[in-house]
């Protein structure tokens, strides 16, 4: 069952009046409401000049999805239910019962979602060949069985990021039969340059964008090729409700709040988040899922749009270390209104344990830690 916390307790008018309706009549499901920073002047680095900043990348759409149902009414909202980085063990460190019970917890909050997201980090392929040097130990290979494809599929996931450090670890080949393995699950992927994966969901446009700064993916600090691909998705039908996914950040437990600046990680340039997130939001963007830094991060509403900037690790059965601030596994559960601004948020707490999956947290410390760290960014 979703819940839902009303974010703007002053909506007024026919669509205010529906979605407080709705909250009353949700139940109540274990979690922690999250205090976002509201941001409602247009930002220091936003483009106000209304026009296409560069020009959209080449290539096109990863699929599309049809109707769930029938057209959307006027009034009607959309729930999505997004979670990080998604790993369910690699080669000789696979879960032992094939990682069937990995989302037992986390499946009944994702039940009436529309959306249901997630970032793939690794292929799903028996095919290709390592492209990393792993004997230095500071550098990961990561392939899951194709047959684990199901477990996202029962869990409920639509949609999967592609846009990550390992999509490529097995090669073009590897990435291909993940991409090949996907489409025959019906879940839609997105994050090679130019891609635009699209969903119809009871009649309303969606559109995906993913982004990273690694090989073979959209490059996350190229803003202006971001915001290009955004714009070329509302421009081709206005009502479309766009949700973009950006893997970047330096990674640890040392780059849990968010810099206002660029980050860089191992030599590596990980992005601008802040620059190029708001940049998202003035182009288009409904919502923005971070992921990355293998930790969460905070939080905010930016123009009545969200933007978390990690929802950190999720399920990642082995090779990852789930310690600590590392284990925390913050769901996150929005209702979009029809304008593609933020309605309802909430995010539940679960934490990881080794090679069994997200498992619920009674101490709700995702929650209370994305609240602080987002308190952080006012």
């Amino acid at each position: 069952m979703i819940s839902r916390k009303n974010l703007s307790p002053s909506m007024a008018g026919p669509a205010g009046a529906a979605l407080l309706a709705l909250a009353l009549m949700a139940l109540v499901a274990a979690g922690c409401a999250v205090p976002l920073s509201a941001q409602d002047g247009q930002g220091d680095d936003a483009d106000q000049s209304g026009q296409a900043a560069g020009t959209a990348p080449s290539g096109q759409a990863a699929g599309t999805v049809p109707s769930g149902g029938a057209d959307v009414g006027p009034d009607e909202s959309f729930i999505v239910a997004a979670m990080g980085d998604i790993m369910l063990g690699t080669e000789n460190l696979l879960p032992p019962d094939g990682a069937k019970g990995f989302f037992a917890d986390v499946k009944p909050h994702l039940q009436g979602a529309d959306i249901v997201f997630g970032n793939l980090e690794g292929p799903l392929t028996d095919r290709g060949r390592p492209t990393k040097d792993t004997s230095t130990g500071r550098s990961f290979c990561f392939r899951t069985p194709p047959s684990y494809g199901e477990v996202l599929k029962d869990a409920g996931f639509n949609i999967m990021s592609l846009a990550n450090n390992h999509a490529m670890d097995y090669g073009p080949e590897g990435r291909a039969q993940t991409e090949e393995t996907l489409g025959a699950l019906g879940i839609l992927h997105t994050g090679a340059p130019g891609q635009i994966a699209r969903m119809t969901v009871k009649g309303r446009p969606f559109a995906f964008i993913a982004l990273a700064p690694n090989n073979g993916c959209q490059n996350i600090n190229d803003i202006d090729g971001a915001v290009a691909l955004v714009r070329q998705a509302v421009s081709e039908d206005p009502r479309t409700i766009v949700i973009v996914s950006m893997h970047g950040g330096a990674e640890g437990t040392a780059h849990m709040r968010l810099p206002d600046g660029p980050e860089t990680y191992l030599g590596e340039n990980r992005g601008n988040l802040r620059k190029l997130a708001r940049a998202l939001v003035d182009a288009g963007a409904a919502m923005i899922i971070g992921h990355g830094p293998h930790v969460p991060r905070g939080a905010e509403l930016y123009k009545g749009r969200l933007i978390a900037y990690s929802l950190g690790n999720f399920a990642t059965a082995s090779g990852i270390n789930v310690k600590g601030a590392t284990g925390l596994a913050p769901l996150l559960l929005a209702e979009i209104a029809p304008d593609g601004s933020t309605a309802f948020y909430e995010f539940i707490s679960f934490r990881q344990q080794m090679n069994r999956g997200p498992k619920t947290d009674s101490s709700d410390e995702a929650a209370m830690t994305i609240r602080r760290l987002s308190e952080e960014l006012k």
